[in-house]
């Protein structure tokens, strides 16, 4: 392939018979006057005419020319002057930083335990998910099979017992009570939905959890609510600040408190927050075991709601400071569950107790500041009272009369307390065993002296006998006979 190069790349090779001079590029060589003199001679003679560049063949003679020329130039360049050494120094080059190859783990084997490891637990994960599936197949199945095993015996008695459905207006008292009462208490029809809620079966109400429930709350909701309206309004301002028909979470009203169930089991009515009257609507509060009402003297008045007798598990009544009018004869008839009677200063409610309460196994009777006949020995006569009564306070009643000589047959008896009245002599000549305390002090009528029993008895522990005419022989045991 030809080039238009080819002529300046040729080289021609010097033929045998030209003189070939020595390498004047030494760095030994040196450069004198006398051989520039005679080099320049010698070129200025043997040089031709002809243009070296010109581009003509080249001959041995012109390659003589054109060393002779070179050389001459090298000379005029290096006149005077040594040739100048200059070091070759390698190029500096930077540190390369350490590769550290012994830090550069592959991270490889972590990655797989990692991802084993994720795949581990996804299968531990979907074992116990397809476990419990299989486990609520298997209960599943189990349960059915035990239902149908079951005799039909069963079977009609459960429906027999959960056959009873609530009627239109009873699950339209049951809705308003669940969804508007909550909101406005006081719009609830409690004047017709309580008798009807009433006329619920027990059977319903334990079967039924939820609804039975809310029929319980609704009939206890407007139980409480019916005393809240029967209050005047310096009453409803006074329950209303114990939250008091402001919601329907009865349980946390004041003077409330209910049972397990739900149910109210303990009301405390306290002046001025007491209604007009003990309202009929009480006696819907079925689940009652207390009842405290400290009236203003005036109120409550008038006499007990006819449906008191409903307050069947009542087992403390205290009716303190009222215009309550007598307690019916018949009532402990039904209030069979009643162990504390408080009765203190009510004005209205008459000088005699209804004869049913010899039928109680009372613990504690107290009747203060009211006007009341002497029930010594009636009291004392009733076997059952004998056995359970242990408090005895007929203080500020003004009885009259003696202490009859059965008093000794209250084989529980610890605290005997007749102070302030009119008593007379003689006093019996024994005093039941079990007795601690006795308290005659202010009867003036009572004279003569202290039975010996009494003296020596070893279980009382306070005797109180001042402002009496009653005195003793030497001393008297723990008896205070001074007025």
């Amino acid at each position: 392939m030809g080039s238009k190069f080819r002529e300046h790349l040729s080289i021609s090779l010097p033929t045998a018979d030209i003189h070939i001079e020595k390498s004047q590029f030494s760095p030994a060589s040196t450069v004198t006057p006398s051989r520039f003199s005679s080099s320049v001679k010698s070129f200025m003679r043997k040089s031709s005419p002809k243009d070296i560049e010109a581009g003509m063949p080249s001959t041995p003679r012109s390659a003589s020319v054109r060393d002779r020329f070179t050389k001459l130039f090298f000379d005029l360049r290096t006149f005077g002057q040594e040739p100048e050494m200059v070091p070759i120094q390698e190029p500096r080059l930077s540190q390369w930083p350490p590769l550290h190859v012994e830090k550069r783990r592959c991270n490889c084997h972590a990655e797989k335990d990692k991802h084993r490891k994720r795949r581990t637990w996804c299968l531990l994960i979907l074992i116990i998910i397809l476990l419990f599936l299989l486990g609520n197949t298997i209960f599943l199945n189990v349960r059915v099979l035990s239902m149908t095993s079951t005799p039909n015996t069963s079977t009609g008695t459960s429906s027999s017992s959960s056959s009873y459905s609530l009627s239109v207006d009873a699950q339209q008292c049951l809705s308003q009570y669940t969804l508007n009462a909550p909101s406005d208490p006081s719009s609830y029809p409690c004047s017709t939905c309580l008798p009807t809620l009433q006329g619920v079966p027990s059977s319903f109400t334990s079967t039924n959890t939820q609804d039975g429930q809310q029929v319980i709350n609704a009939i206890q909701f407007c139980g409480l609510r019916g005393i809240f309206d029967t209050a005047n309004a310096n009453g409803q301002a006074t329950l209303g600040n114990g939250s008091w028909v402001q919601d329907v979470k009865f349980c946390a009203w004041t003077g409330v408190s209910c049972d397990g169930s739900g149910r109210v089991s303990s009301l405390q009515l306290t002046f001025p927050g007491v209604p007009a009257t003990l309202p009929n609507e009480l006696g819907s509060l079925t689940g009652l075991e207390s009842l405290q009402v400290i009236g203003g003297n005036s109120i409550p008045a008038g006499a007990l709601p006819s449906s008191f007798t409903n307050l069947t598990a009542l087992a403390n009544l205290k009716l303190q400071a009222t215009a309550i009018t007598s307690l019916p004869d018949s009532l402990f008839s039904s209030l069979k569950a009643v162990t504390t009677l408080t009765l203190v200063n009510n004005a209205n409610m008459g000088t005699s107790l209804p004869s049913t309460l010899t039928q109680l196994s009372l613990q504690n009777l107290v009747v203060n500041s009211q006007q009341l006949g002497n029930p010594l020995s009636s009291l004392s006569s009733s076997s059952s009272l004998q056995s359970s009564l242990q408090l005895l306070d007929l203080s500020s009643t003004s009885l009259t009369g003696t202490i009859p000589s059965s008093i000794s047959t209250f084989s529980a008896l610890t605290q005997l307390l007749l102070s302030s009245n009119n008593i007379q002599a003689p006093l019996p000549s024994t005093f039941p065993p079990s007795l601690q305390i006795l308290s005659l002090q202010n009867n003036t009528a009572l004279t003569g002296t202290v039975p010996t029993s009494l003296c020596s008895s070893s279980s009382l522990k306070s005797c109180s006998l001042q402002n009496t005419g009653l005195s003793a022989s030497g001393g008297c045991g723990s008896c205070q006979l001074s007025s």
